[in-house]
This record gives C-alpha cells, sequence and structure tokens, in this order.
C-alpha cells in the first residue's frame, strides 16, 4: 500500500468506528415569486432556520444556498467547469434555489419530528413550542410548492472539516446512463471514482449521496401539501430526472478545486470514468449554513439536541 493511501485511510478511521449509518433527507425548495433569491436566502437562513433547528429528535441540519456566483463566468478558471460539464440539462436552476439536509437516528423520529418541542422556557420551566411543529408555518411566504424531499445513501468518503471561516462549497449532480444498471452505477461512483477525487489536494471534505427509493414525504407533510398533487408529483419527477447522485465537495478557497481538476493525471482518470459510467454531469457553488452539526454518534439516554 502506497503511503499517501495509507494516511488517507487512517483519516477516516475515526468516522467508521464511532460514526453510525443515520436517515439523510434532502429537502429542495424554489423561492416564492414575491421574493428575490437573496431576499430568500434571508429568510430562509434567518426565520426557517430558527425553528427547523429544533425540530424533535434532530442529529444534523445544514442549509445550502445556491451561490450568486456563476461558476461559468465568475471566476479566473471558468473554463475548466465546461471541459469537465456534461449533457447539462436546461433551465436546471429554474427548478430550485437552495436545500436542506435533516439528519435523524430512524424514519421513526423525522416522521415524528414535527410535533411540538417542549424546548421554550416558562414560569414552571420547559413549554411546548406549536411553532415548532409548523416549521415557523412560512411555507406559503418562503417556498413556491412544496420541497423535493428525499433520502440519500450517505458514503462518507472524507469527513468534513470546518474551520471558523466560510469554505467553497461545491455539489456536483450526476445521472446515470440507462445502460448502466443502480447497482453498478453506485459501485463505481463509491469505489473507484470517488477513491480518484479523495486524492485531490486541498479537500475538507467529500461526500457522496445517492437518491433512495424511501418515500419521506408521507408522514412529513400533510395529505394536502402540493406536492402531492398531480402538478406537484410532476414537477418533482421532472427534477429527480436529472440527476441520480450528487457529490458535495469542502475546499478552503475556489482555486483548490480548479488545481486539482487541472492535474493532468486527475482530469485524464476521471474523464475515462465519467465516459464509462455517467451521463450527465454538472457543477454548482453553494453557500452552506450549519445549524446543527451532523453527529452520528450514538444518541445519549438523555435529552440531548
Amino acid at each position: 500500500m502506497k503511503t499517501s493511501s495509507f494516511y488517507r485511510i487512517v483519516r477516516q478511521l475515526p468516522n467508521f468506528i464511532s460514526g453510525k449509518k443515520m436517515l439523510k433527507v434532502f429537502g429542495f425548495v424554489s423561492r416564492n415569486s414575491n421574493l428575490t433569491h437573496d431576499e430568500y436566502r434571508a429568510g430562509h437562513v434567518g426565520y426557517h432556520n430558527s425553528y427547523g433547528r429544533r425540530l424533535n429528535n434532530i442529529r444534523g441540519y445544514i442549509l445550502n444556498v445556491r451561490s450568486n456566483r456563476d461558476l461559468g463566468k465568475d471566476f479566473s478558471k471558468s473554463s475548466l467547469i465546461k471541459h469537465i460539464t456534461k449533457a447539462e440539462p436546461d433551465d436546471f436552476d429554474t427548478q430550485w434555489d437552495g436545500y436542506g439536509q435533516l439528519n435523524f437516528d430512524n424514519l421513526s423520529d423525522y416522521q415524528n419530528a414535527r410535533g411540538p418541542a417542549r424546548d421554550r422556557p416558562g414560569v414552571n420551566g420547559l413549554e411546548y413550542d406549536d411553532m415548532v411543529g409548523k416549521v415557523g408555518d412560512d411555507f406559503k411566504y418562503l417556498y413556491s410548492g412544496s420541497p423535493f424531499q428525499f433520502s440519500v445513501d450517505e458514503h462518507l468518503q472524507i469527513a468534513v472539516r470546518r474551520p471558523e471561516k466560510k469554505l467553497f462549497k461545491l455539489v456536483q449532480f450526476i445521472k446515470r446512463p440507462d445502460s448502466l444498471s443502480p447497482i453498478l452505477f453506485r459501485s463505481y461512483l463509491s469505489g473507484r471514482y470517488c477513491s480518484q477525487l479523495a486524492q485531490m489536494t486541498g479537500l475538507k471534505g467529500l461526500i457522496l449521496n445517492l437518491r433512495s427509493s424511501l418515500d419521506v414525504m408521507t408522514g412529513f407533510f400533510g395529505p394536502d401539501s402540493e406536492g402531492f398533487t398531480p402538478e406537484g408529483k410532476k414537477r418533482r419527477n421532472s427534477f429527480y430526472s436529472s440527476w441520480d447522485a450528487m457529490i458535495e465537495y469542502w475546499f478552503e478557497e475556489s482555486n483548490d478545486f480548479f488545481s486539482g481538476r487541472l492535474n493532468e493525471t486527475m482530469n485524464n482518470r476521471l474523464n475515462s470514468m465519467e465516459q464509462e459510467f455517467v451521463a450527465s454531469s454538472f457543477y454548482r457553488e453553494v453557500d452552506e449554513t450549519v445549524a446543527v452539526i451532523p453527529n452520528r454518534h450514538w444518541p445519549p439516554d438523555f435529552y440531548h439536541r
């Protein structure tokens, strides 16, 4: 085993030793048409997050808002993005403005999270707050339609190490070719492909997320939600048809990513694999807000948040 490979494995060991498999849910949202992108950002990060972070038994809560910067225009090495982009769908950004990540220990905790939380100080101690169950009750003001909520199978390649400052976060959307089975697609991405990506210099985190078929909308949203209407299902399925997996990258700064992909050996290997088992691949920068740091350890036998 090469020395570099050995240290990469050792660096990831604590996550496999002390961590555990959790339920991870993504919720993609499109802003209300009455809001600008920045007004939506302020409402989601400020008001909505203040309730979302208090959901019962929540174990992680991260909001990602699509950056105002255009990867294809606003960076000195933007030409590289066009080089590594493959079959990007038209008008993709009209379908979303941000996505939230929710972590729970299990499906039951997730489905029961939207109840009054007993965490509001009162004259007799902690009291129940009904607004937590409604997650601020601002859906109709903040969003256009229901969130696209789905579970993902998480493959933690490099645990995220966040300093006390904003990191450059990039997400890569990938679609499976019709000719490749879902099992092989998952195997190739989580194995050969991510093993190569993990060697990029300056990585502060690398996570592969593969969308699963588990229904996490029923039981979390009311049966009268827009997402369950024929129009809502059509809108959601159209969005899903553009991609099957998402890779999240964290870097100290944007040049670390561009320099890594400009490496001739790295580029040749990744391009070769993308030709073989990727139908579509495209990138977006997102601004990350961590409301509850994901905690994959076993929960204690007492109240925790």
